[in-house]
Order: structure tokens, then C-alpha cells, then sequence
């Protein structure tokens, strides 16, 4: 039996496998581990990644040469200068929202972090044609897609974790023509609405259905009663 493609390899099969296009990354976190970016700069992309974590920052600069490399927090527009960024036991869960997705989130001590839009971001790079973006940044999702002008930049492909705890960040989308298709773990894909998307089933078109709709509104019930618990 062969073995299922990598959320990694299944963006590439999406793209044509084409050795040519420009990613960003926000939430870039460990160059390697977990990157929505590696395999595509390994497969000769270049690209944007944005990690506000000091020491993470330093890795990706030494680890990612073919990247421009920003230390800066993403926020919507009208955003401070600077904001406070909680770090998290798990690095993976550090946030400018302390347990905005998970209630029992254990943090280590702040850090004092640059805040950009993404279009500020972009702005400051020229302005690239930008083919896919990855947005993980612990629940702040819908304050850098504010930041992000679609209309402008009109990414192929979004790759956005949401934890589905509301529906905002979807409706954000959906107002600004992109159709979710597909989930992989916490990261829902969307694409321009009417671009044919062959990367998923019927089955996983229900599941996905049952995600978003149904199961939603459990899931804001869960939280609730988990944050009066603590």
C-alpha cells in the first residue's frame, strides 16, 4: 500500500509540482518541523516566513537561506507598534492571545514583539506575487487576514489553521471569494471560489461539512465550560 501524501506534498500536488512560486508563512515557528514551507523551498520556491519568537527567528535565518526572514507579530489594521507575546511551554502555542484556543495553555514568561500587517510585510518585500499563504498563529487568524488585502494580492491557495471555534474567519473568506475545500488537521484549505480543486472525496466533503457546521457550535460550548472550570 502506498503511503498517504503529507499535507506538505498535497500543496505541491496542488500547485502542478511546479519548481516555481512564492509562499508566505506566518507562525513560521521551527524551520523544518511542522513548516508549511520546507518542501516547498526544497522544491525550489522561495518565499516570506514570519516568527516573532526571538530564538526561532534566529534558526530560521541560519536554517532557511533561500527566505526573507521577519521577527514581527502580524495584526490587523490600526494595530500598536509593539505587543506583548506570551511564550508557551510548547513554543508551537505562544500567542498575543493567551489561551485564545486552549484554556489549559501553560506560559513561560512574555516577550515585547513588533506587530506588521501582512500587507505592511509585503509591503516592505516589494510587493511579490504571493501563490500560497499559511496562517498558524494560535487562534489570531481573522486579525491577519484584516491585515491582508485578497483583492491585491489573490493567493492560489490559503492554508489556515482555525481551530473552529466560531465561524468568523470563514465567513471573512467567504465574503471575499475564496470556498473552503478541504481540512487537514487544524488547517482548512481555500481556494478562489469556482478554481476546480480535485485533492478531496465525497467522504471527506461530508466530513468537512460536519466540521465546520454541526460540529462547531459544540465545540464553542466545550470552551466555555472549560475557561468557567479554570
Amino acid at each position: 500500500m502506498n503511503p498517504q501524501p503529507s499535507e506538505s506534498e498535497l500543496v505541491w500536488e496542488f500547485f502542478g509540482r511546479n519548481p516555481k512560486g512564492f509562499f508566505v508563512e506566518v507562525g513560521a515557528n521551527d524551520p523544518r518541523n511542522g513548516s508549511q514551507s520546507w518542501f516547498l523551498e526544497q522544491c525550489g520556491w522561495r518565499g516570506i516566513l514570519i516568527e516573532p519568537l526571538s530564538h526561532l527567528f534566529e534558526s530560521l535565518k541560519i536554517a532557511r537561506p533561500r527566505s526573507l526572514v521577519f521577527q514581527v507579530a502580524c495584526g490587523a489594521p490600526g494595530h500598536p507598534p509593539e505587543a506583548a507575546l506570551f511564550v508557551g511551554e510548547n513554543c508551537q502555542h505562544s500567542s498575543l492571545l493567551p489561551n485564545g484556543v486552549d484554556a489549559d495553555t501553560r506560559y513561560l514568561h512574555k516577550e515585547t514583539v513588533r506587530v506588521l500587517t501582512l500587507d505592511e510585510v509585503l509591503a516592505e518585500c516589494g510587493h511579490p506575487r504571493v501563490d500560497f499563504v499559511s496562517i498558524d498563529v494560535e487562534g489570531l487568524q481573522l486579525d491577519v487576514l484584516k491585515g491582508f488585502d485578497l483583492a491585491r494580492h489573490h493567493p492560489a491557495l490559503l492554508l489556515v489553521e482555525d481551530h473552529l471555534l466560531n465561524w468568523r474567519t470563514h465567513f471573512h473568506l467567504q465574503r471575499r471569494g475564496y470556498s473552503l475545500v478541504k481540512r487537514t488537521g487544524l488547517n482548512n484549505w481555500y481556494i478562489p471560489a469556482g478554481t476546480p480543486f480535485t485533492l478531496t472525496s465525497p467522504v471527506e466533503r461530508l466530513k468537512l461539512w460536519r466540521k465546520v457546521w454541526p460540529g462547531t457550535p459544540l465545540r464553542m460550548f466545550k470552551a466555555r465550560w472549560r475557561k468557567r472550570r479554570l
